[in-house]
């Protein structure tokens, strides 16, 4: 048979192994706090804030597309008030034959 092994031995295994392990997970701590703090320092570079009565905007649009979006907004603009100006013009053109 086995002799059974002394208690001094196996306290110390175990303290070392202990050791070890913490030393692993405070590792892994130290890491997944790095990994939030730069994605966190990321978003906020790319974060517009100055959205008006929204929060927090965090989709990034660049400068072309943003100029782009604003033409196409003019044009709908523009031709709203140009199917508004039509839909008056024969009203009023009706009322001065009568």
């Amino acid at each position: 048979m086995t002799e059974p092994v002394p208690a001094a031995i196996n306290a110390e295994a175990l303290k070392k192994a202990q050791k070890r392990r913490n030393a692993w997970l405070a590792l892994a701590l130290v890491a997944f706090v790095l990994i939030v703090g730069v994605s966190t320092a990321l978003r906020i570079q790319e974060a517009d804030f100055s959205g008006g009565d929204r929060i927090y905007f965090s989709g990034y649009m660049d400068e072309a597309a943003s100029e782009e979006a604003d033409r196409e907004a003019q044009k709908r603009i523009a031709a709203r008030q140009a199917e508004q100006a039509a839909a008056a013009e024969p009203a009023t053109t009706e009322q001065g034959d009568e």
